[in-house]
């Protein structure tokens, strides 16, 4: 998982299946610690069994995990563009994201959608993630075919357009 920890990125749905169901994989929580998120914050301090957090990590690091990784993991409640995905996407690298419409709008079917209420759908896709990386775990990935990322080219022309 990868962003700020703050409500909204939703921490703890994923932190609720790692306690109760206690998966296969390791879950890195990857990014600083933000604001109004003491519970998720006392519960990454108590500490999960498999469960890491990681802040501080540099563009290069962030990127090495998720090339070596089973997949993004992205609960998001609410997202003005959802960067983390994209980046994933980019890479190859699975993403099993909430249904929000902006991810939609940019990466159409190559995300699994999931809703957040539902827990038992998340953690049967985390599951067949770990499984599947661990049955080829020197896979290489070439990203979503066809999928490139869209770059300020694009959005000017879009603007332009509607202008």
């Amino acid at each position: 998982m990868l962003g700020t920890i703050e409500p909204r990125k939703n921490h703890a749905l994923l932190l609720d299946i790692w306690e109760r169901d206690a998966p296969d994989a390791e879950l890195l929580v990857c990014g600083a610690r933000g604001w109004r998120n003491a519970e998720v914050f006392a519960r990454l301090d108590r500490g999960i069994a498999r469960v890491h957090e990681l802040p501080g990590l540099d563009d290069g690091q962030v990127a090495a995990l998720l090339r070596d990784s089973a997949g993004l993991l992205f609960p998001s409640l609410a997202e003005g563009y959802g960067l983390p995905p994209m980046e994933a996407a980019a890479l190859g690298v699975p993403v099993l994201s909430a249904d929000l419409p902006v991810l939609r709008e940019v990466l159409g079917d190559i995300p699994v959608y999931a809703q957040v209420t539902d827990g038992y759908l998340w953690r049967r896709h985390i599951t067949r993630m770990a499984e599947e990386r661990r049955a080829d775990p020197g896979r290489e990935r070439s990203g979503a075919e066809g999928w490139c990322p869209p770059g300020w080219g694009m959005h000017f022309k879009t603007v332009l357009t509607l202008i």
